[in-house]
């Protein structure tokens, strides 16, 4: 399952705003650090752990969400992650490093 990794410290709630599903130019500006896939709108993760993530072991919720409308936060659970795994190539990379500057 393609999931992000959490981090515990309080100041995640300072984070980027999110997107909204209509914002077709802000998605523009997120690719994947590895293969430069872009996800968009409809692109789905799950708050799922596994074994064979960087995520630490954490009780998972099973929501499926946008993790860029959200910043990585999941709806379902709060949990914050860190990582964000690639839909089209299946590596994992930190979630602020999907977001290209300017």
């Amino acid at each position: 399952m393609q999931l992000l990794r959490k981090s515990d410290s309080a100041g995640d709630l300072n984070i980027r705003p999110s997107l909204r599903h209509d914002d077709g130019e802000a998605f523009e500006r997120i690719r994947c650090p590895l293969c430069d896939w872009r996800p968009g709108a409809s692109s789905s993760w799950c708050c799922w752990w596994d074994m064979d993530t960087p995520e630490p072991r954490f009780d998972s919720c099973g929501t499926h969400f946008n993790t860029f409308l959200t910043h990585g936060r999941c709806p379902g659970c709060q949990h914050r992650w860190q990582w964000t795994s690639c839909l089209s190539c299946h590596g994992w990379s930190l979630h602020d490093d999907w977001y290209e500057c300017g």
